[in-house]
């Protein structure tokens, strides 16, 4: 028992010993380096987390490429701030409008009046847009400036932001004639708008696609479907699907009322004309009676005239 205490007393000592010694051993330039990346990393996470409970939805913008927004959501500009305490970072609209919204230090930030309530700033010098609109579509820059006991070059990092609409639901349009029929494809809301058609079977398969907001197809027996696709770079939708048999049948009824027109103008020019040809028939017989009645009289007459002469001719003979 008292080599175990020994041995315990003596443990402890050695660690007591070596925890001192730790204290008080001075850090090193590369114990100072990690502790300030260790910081460093855990503002940056600190950082993320505080722009994440500020909003729902978050882009994080990549420099030099182009960030395409819906209206509303929030755009996260990285920073990665290299400089030590004494620096100066600006924001920057640079087209096609150009001005300066925001610029802050180590423990300054400064901006615009009507930028107060939607660009926040997070501990690793990012900053956030909040609520973003259309006429927020910009490209925009961070600039650095470094200060130290010489003044550092500027350097700039570009971000081109584009701000959209989600587009509506497609409304679609036709024109059924008799020579073939026009679909057309339109949106009541959304800008950059491209369309194209899907040919579908009524089991859902796509057959074929064509791109236009417009399309003109002719008249055919296969109960076919159509649908209208339209997208932008953020939002994409479709109109229900249209069947093309609904222009078929129109245009069969469109065919059958001329033929049914047609029968009955025939009709009535046949009962016309077998009116005509019986009133006809029936106005030649009489007015054959009524030739023969007046050449009747006039043989009467004339048979009369010739008595008469001659009974005058006998008179003046016996005188």
């Amino acid at each position: 028992m008292a080599r175990i205490a020994a041995k315990a007393a003596s443990g402890s000592f050695r660690a007591n010993h070596c925890k001192q010694e730790t204290k008080n051993k001075p850090y090193t330039s590369t114990d100072i380096k990690n502790l300030q990346l260790l910081n460093m990393k855990m503002l940056t996470l600190l950082s993320v987390f505080h722009l994440l409970t500020l909003c729902e939805t978050e882009i994080s913008a990549v420099a030099k490429t182009t960030i395409n927004a819906i209206v509303g959501e929030q755009v996260l500009f990285p920073v990665h701030n290299q400089c030590g305490a004494q620096y100066e970072i600006t924001l920057l609209a640079k087209s096609p409008i150009h001005a300066k919204l925001a610029s802050w230090g180590f423990n300054t930030f400064d901006k615009q009046p009507k930028y107060e309530n939607r660009l926040q700033r997070s501990m690793n010098d990012s900053v956030m847009l909040q609520n973003v609109q259309i006429n927020d579509t910009n490209l925009y820059g961070i600039q650095f400036d470094c200060y130290s006991t010489t003044v550092t070059e500027t350097s700039e990092t570009l971000f081109d932001l584009q701000v959209f609409e989600p587009i509506s639901k497609p409304l679609m349009r036709r024109t059924c004639s008799s020579a073939n029929i026009i679909l057309s494809c339109s949106v009541s809301k959304g800008a950059n708008v491209t369309f194209h058609w899907e040919k579908l079977s009524f089991s859902g398969t796509i057959y074929r696609t064509y791109d236009g907001a417009e399309l003109v197809i002719g008249h055919v027996i296969e109960q076919e479907q159509y649908r209208c696709i339209a997208g932008n770079p953020v939002s994409n939708a479709s109109s229900d699907p249209w069947t093309i048999d609904e222009c078929n049948r129109n245009h069969s009824k469109g065919q059958k009322l001329p033929q049914m027109i047609h029968n009955v103008v025939a009709s009535v020019l046949l009962l016309f004309l077998i009116l005509i040809v019986y009133i006809c028939c029936k106005i030649k017989p009489t007015a054959g009676s009524i030739s023969r009645d007046n050449v009747n009289e006039a043989a009467v007459s004339a048979g009369n005239l010739r008595v008469r002469v001659l009974l005058a001719v006998e008179l003046d003979g016996s005188m």
